[in-house]
């Protein structure tokens, strides 16, 4: 269905974009950006895998929903799920959508023929911004992945994640029921990004970091996470630091300072916590919080507003409300990780 609604409204801009069917839809990488359920925009491409480069094929926004950033917004979603550091368009000379080109970030890097006119070639490149990453039920991370999060799941969640196929790329352990044996399992089956080999508690490092050197044969990132001043001195150096966020659960004690330096993961806290510690520390490389899913399945509560607050849906029974919950804290959370500059893209 969506790419059939994708291709109608690539149609209707056809004298500018040409034709497009249905199978090039289905093909390709989709983005789409809906109101009230119907697609008003959409951005098809493809993540190269023989060019070091994501190639943006079409872009169309309804006449009426224009100026309102939509535009933009898809290709950040592009942007952040790009394997590569560039994105190429290349559009026909005398249309205007090359002004919006000009004014979002794109360099013009040349003019080529085309089949029947020129094309302006456009090249965006993606600066470097920490990987967003959450954790819980398998439909609502489903949307987040449709903003640039990564899949990731605690070894509690993660049959439901399996029994409908899907590969994660992020793995942690329950805090009050590890299982470490369990986690080195599911790793060497899932070979995530990123994985947490646990927490220091004084009297384990030893075994956290032993830990920690099996599970990075499977995974491209072992989190080691300390709690007390100093310790982070015995995390070894080619491993990433979590900085696990004060809260009234747990979180650390260790000054900030201490994490300058080194690679840090930021697990858990809010959205102004997450900016904060952010502007402490230059080397944040990704983050993981799960405020906004607990407030959507437990409360019906989504973050976000014109001054950022949090709001509750009315009816907190219905069974949609979580989602609806859910997916406006999403939009409105990696909008505000945008605007802080923590999502440089």
């Amino acid at each position: 269905m969506s790419a059939k609604a994708a291709s109608e409204l690539f149609q209707k801009h056809r004298d500018e974009l040409g034709f497009v069917n249905q199978a090039q839809c289905a093909e390709g990488d989709l983005y789409l950006h809906r109101h009230d359920g119907d697609i008003v925009a959409a951005a098809l491409a493809n993540h190269c895998v023989r060019k070091p480069q994501t190639t943006l094929y079409e872009l169309a926004v309804l006449s009426e929903y224009r100026r309102e950033d939509i535009a933009t917004e898809l290709i950040n979603r592009l942007a952040r799920e790009s394997p590569h550091h560039k994105i190429i368009a290349k559009c026909p000379t005398e249309l205007p959508a090359n002004e919006f080109y000009a004014e979002t970030g794109w360099k013009r890097v040349g003019c080529e023929d085309g089949k029947k006119r020129g094309l302006n070639v456009w090249e965006y490149e993606i600066p470097d911004s920490p990987t967003l990453i959450t954790t819980g039920r398998p439909d609502l991370i489903s949307i987040a992945e449709q903003y640039g999060w990564l899949r990731g799941s605690r070894l509690d969640y993660l049959s439901a994640h399996e029994n409908q196929g899907h590969t994660l790329e992020f793995l942690d352990m329950h805090w009050d029921e590890p299982n470490p044996d369990e986690l080195l399992a599911a790793t060497m089956r899932h070979r995530p990004s990123h994985v947490v080999a646990g927490d220091y508690d004084g009297d384990n490092i030893s075994e956290i970091n032993e830990r920690a050197e099996r599970l990075k044969q499977y995974a491209d990132n072992v989190i080691i996470v300390p709690h007390e001043s100093g310790e982070i001195e015995y995390v070894p150096k080619w491993a990433v630091v979590g900085y696990s966020t004060p809260s009234e659960y747990a979180g650390t004690d260790a000054p900030i300072w201490e994490y300058v330096g080194r690679d840090v993961h930021i697990l858990g806290g809010t959205i102004g916590q997450i900016i904060e510690i952010f502007r402490h520390l230059d080397n944040v490389v990704s983050i993981d919080t799960n405020t906004f899913h607990r407030s959507a399945t437990q409360f019906a509560k989504w973050w976000g507003g014109s001054k950022p607050h949090w709001n509750q849906l009315p009816d907190i029974c219905n069974e949609k409300s979580p989602t609806v919950a859910y997916e406006n804290a999403i939009m409105n959370v990696t909008y505000a990780l945008e605007e802080s500059g923590i999502l440089s893209y």
